[in-house]
């Protein structure tokens, strides 16, 4: 079963036969201009109302349901909201491989992820919750964020679709839920939801206890109000994972998605030294390492010559920040070194910027 047996994970088909006292695993089941975000804060989107709720049950302000009654709001609230969301969930196909988006305007536009739709430019299918197959290209794509936009080709301008959320960072502990297709797109199951917490965030990543599956990447991750607040990246089989792109990283790249660019911005991986060109050769003279940071739980010395970053030249702290933003935080890269007169190698696993 692609939905693994979890409290949390609930097929939308048979949500309303869930008892109060538990929850179990079941199956749900030309071009247009283009809108932008329909965001307060951002730019003002398509004529359509998006989904939206504006009430939100106070349970989901609780770590915890504590009453039979608090289960009783949750059920109700998530019947309500649900089905909703499930209209502005789609299956994307490229070639034999699959995964998920979200209709973010009336005109079309989905959300998704870089290694889910490929180069901007590219035709792919995209199946809608009603089980209607239609053709799609993709938009630009920040590769190093793992984020994508998607143009449905069509003449239709009332698509459902959903509000990004308005606020620049989740909180932690936040309620949340994940819709997708695990495991690829099954008509006789549908979508699947999972209800969780946020575990950590920042400005590059959300990451959750919503459990992520292949075929989910790409799909929307919501607050309980139905808004978007991340998109699906980074899944493996433990919890470790279960990693989402901020929506505020497709707000603030609109522009350039929806110009089908190809493009890269800082990942927010961290390395933890400072330095400045070596006056006397190739390299970065490194003046500070800071106490705990990856470069020191390395090995790293200040006084060390940083020579290659995965095997590039280092030339400067500059381009050494970009080199390193193109790496995703918990990767291991290997690092190439000049210390008194020798030439080391050095493998960290770098980490994640909090600010």
């Amino acid at each position: 079963m692609a939905c693994r047996r979890n409290w949390w994970c609930m097929d939308i088909r048979s949500i309303l036969k869930l008892t109060l006292l538990h929850l179990v695993v079941l199956g749900f089941g030309g071009r247009s201009a283009f809108a932008q975000p329909d965001n307060d804060k951002v730019v003002q989107g398509a004529a359509l109302s998006a989904v939206s709720f504006d009430s939100v049950p106070a349970v989901f302000k609780q770590p915890t349901p504590r009453t039979v009654n608090d289960m009783r709001a949750m059920q109700d609230h998530l019947v309500a909201i649900v089905p909703k969301l499930a209209e502005c969930t789609v299956n994307i196909r490229v070639g034999h491989a699959q995964g998920s988006g979200v209709l973010v305007s009336s005109d079309g536009l989905v959300l998704s992820a870089a290694h889910v739709t490929a180069r901007p430019g590219q035709k792919l299918t995209i199946v809608t919750s009603d089980g209607k197959r239609h053709e799609g290209v993709t938009l630009g794509r920040n590769s190093a964020m793992d984020a994508s936009m998607v143009q449905i080709i069509s003449d239709r301008t009332d698509w459902p679709y959903c509000k990004l959320s308005p606020l620049e960072k989740v909180e932690l502990g936040e309620w949340c839920l994940v819709l997708g297709h695990p495991g690829g797109l099954d008509e006789d199951r549908g979508l699947v939801l999972r209800l969780g917490r946020v575990i950590f965030q920042n400005h590059w990543m959300i990451q959750t206890d919503c459990e992520l599956i292949g075929g989910d990447s790409g799909g929307p991750l919501f607050d309980m109000n139905g808004h978007v607040i991340g998109i699906n990246t980074r899944i493996g089989e433990s919890t470790q994972y279960n990693f989402h792109v901020p929506a505020s990283t497709y707000v603030k790249s609109w522009d350039r998605l929806v110009a089908a660019e190809d493009f890269r911005t800082h990942t927010g991986a961290y390395l933890g030294i400072s330095g400045t060109p070596n006056t006397t050769g190739n390299g970065l003279l490194i003046t500070n390492v800071y106490p705990n940071d990856p470069a020191a739980k390395a090995g790293i010395q200040t006084g060390d010559i940083l020579l290659t970053f995965k095997g590039e030249k280092v030339t400067d702290l500059k381009q050494l920040v970009e080199l390193v933003g193109q790496e995703f935080a918990g990767e291991t890269a290997l690092l190439g070194l000049l210390r008194e007169g020798k030439e080391i190698e050095l493998k960290v696993r770098l980490g994640m910027r909090i600010d």
